[in-house]
């Protein structure tokens, strides 16, 4: 399968390359005659700037697109001949440019620009090796492989990592690694299986996250774990909340660096189909937009986590149209990318000052252009986690939660679907935290917004209200199933135990529920599951209620 994709790719990228090379093919023919034009006619001289702005196109996307040395070419044909468009554009006299671009012909550059399509027939090869065609499916169980020599205790964490939705598997040690596991998404392996460090097996660790159970502290045994590359060490494996907390933050940060929303901006359309291919070959989604006059409404459609944009396209400046979305707040923390063949540091930093975030020099290798995509967009999604998702739970919070509930009313009205509203309350938890404290009562907090999010759907929305307090939208779902999901998730966040001062205790929760679309209002339905929180509070806990209302 992913030879196949691959294999797909390059197959792709060679049919845009030899696009891009019969194209040239005739630019290079009309670069040509404006040249020759120039030398020989004052009065065409600003076909000079035509001349440059192609070599210039073409310093950029030629490497990009695999012809090095004709983008290397390009590149020094550009810098001489820019001196002759600057004055060409500043009004300078004609005969004066047409004297000095005939004195350039003269010392050789004539037949440099008459060569230049020989580079054609020079490209690198055809590569897809940084393809990485591996998907993130939705609401799959993640995969997580436990090498654990205590029997007892792997049977514990087993257990405990199944109650919140992964699927685990466990191997007694590290030589018994089978090839057929290829879908693992998280490795937890004690210690002492690491200490020797030429096992063959230990290569098969270097491509995911891995947490070692270790109960030792000193430098050079963390160090060396480090340097194997674990990235947690957790000495008390027994803990199975905190230990899925962990378990949560590596695989939520592995996937975001794999996924991102990327929109690009391009006049050229041949480098912008090659951008695009290569990104959306990388598990990223792509916006291609090569009339940057629709920029606004693709944006708002779109909503991408970063823009990039080429510095000119034709009659449009990136810089201008940066600062242009800087208009709207909405687009005043998008980072934007741009791209440019302009090496002059001086006036990448002008471009930067004038509303961009970054600037990268074409040619681009694909590996590094999928490579920035992934880290700017993971660090734009990282920022607006800070905005949007609660500190300590990562969901929504209140106010963003209660948005999406009112989207989902409006789209029950539209299509007529049903959908389940619900809010959850943990039982008792003021004893918590007069017992234990205020930090155990974040993990027990925690615990259960790692068991939402593991067990519900990605289509499910899921926001802290206030405090112990959740709230809960189920797009496209009937109430009797809303009721059986929640009286399961009742009876296994129940089976959980925490760990706390020597103590160890368990925690239950009550929920009430409400049909979104029977209600007039989201804020209406979000009341009504309210109340029906306090009747299950009333009737002993530790259960789900319906409301009044929603009783056939």
């Amino acid at each position: 399968m992913p030879k196949s994709l691959s294999s797909d790719v390059r197959k792709k990228l060679e049919t845009l390359r030899n696009r891009f090379r019969d194209k040239t093919i005739g630019d290079i023919q009309g670069l040509v005659t404006n040249i020759q034009n120039a030398s020989q006619r004052s009065e065409a001289v600003n076909e000079l700037v035509a001349a440059y702005q192609l070599l210039h196109r073409l310093a950029g996307s030629a490497g990009t697109l695999g012809f090095t040395q004709l983008g290397e070419q390009a590149r020094k044909l550009e810098v001489a001949i820019k001196p002759l468009a600057e004055q060409v554009t500043e009004g300078a006299d004609s005969e004066c440019i047409r004297l000095q671009l005939q004195q350039l012909l003269d010392g050789g550059y004539e037949h440099d620009i008459s060569s230049l399509g020989s580079f054609l027939g020079v490209a690198e090869p055809v590569s897809a090796q940084w393809h990485n065609p591996k998907r993130a499916e939705a609401d799959r169980q993640s995969v997580v492989l436990t090498l654990e020599p205590d029997h007892q205790l792997n049977d514990l964490i087993m257990q405990g990592l199944a109650l919140y939705g992964y699927q685990v598997r466990s191997l007694s040690s590290g030589e018994q690694w089978p090839d057929g596991m290829n879908d693992v998404d998280l490795v937890m392996i004690r210690d002492t299986l690491l200490q020797n460090e030429g096992e063959i097996w230990l290569s098969k660790l270097h491509s995911l996250p891995v947490i070692c159970f270790s109960s030792t502290h000193d430098f050079i045994t963390r160090y060396r774990l480090a340097r194997l590359g674990v990235d947690a060490c957790v000495d008390e494996p027994h803990d199975i909340p905190a230990l899925v907390d962990r378990v949560e933050q590596l695989l939520a940060e592995g996937l975001a660096t794999l996924t991102g929303r990327v929109m690009i901006v391009d006049d050229d359309k041949e480098l912008l189909e090659h951008y695009r291919l290569v990104l959306s070959s990388g598990g990223l989604q792509v916006r291609a937009l090569d009339d940057p006059s629709r920029l606004l409404s693709e944006l708002a459609d779109f909503r991408p986590d970063i823009l990039l944009m080429d510095v000119q396209m034709g009659q449009y400046d990136g810089p201008v149209l940066a600062r242009m979305l800087r208009f709207q707040s909405e687009w005043l923390s998008l980072p934007i990318i741009f791209f440019s063949s302009e090496e002059d540091r001086d006036l990448q930093l002008d471009v930067l000052a004038r509303g961009g975030d970054d600037f990268v020099t074409k040619p681009v290798s694909d590996q590094f252009l999928v490579r920035t995509a992934r880290i700017r967009c993971y660090r734009a999604r990282q920022l607006d986690k800070l905005v949007s998702l609660d500190s300590l739970t990562g969901l929504l919070k209140h106010a963003l939660a209660k948005t999406e509930l009112n989207r989902e009313h409006a789209r029950c009205a539209r299509y007529g679907h049903s959908s389940v509203v619900a809010m959850l309350d943990l039982d008792h938890f003021k004893q918590v935290n007069d017992s234990y404290g205020h930090g155990t009562g974040d993990v027990v907090i925690k615990a259960l917004s790692n068991l939402l999010r593991h067990r519900l759907r990605s289509t499910d929305i899921i926001g802290r209200y206030g405090g112990e307090e959740f709230v809960l939208v189920m797009p496209e779902c009937v109430m009797n199933e809303a009721v059986e999901i929640l009286e399961a998730l009742c009876q296994d966040f129940a089976r959980l135990v925490f760990n706390a001062e020597s103590a160890e205790f368990s925690v239950t929760f009550s929920a009430g529920v409400a049909a979104l679309n029977a209600y007039e209002t989201g804020e209406q339905a979000i009341e009504a599951a309210d109340k029906a929180l306090y009747q299950r509070k009333r009737a002993g806990r530790n259960g789900v209620t319906v409301a009044a209302g929603d009783l056939s």
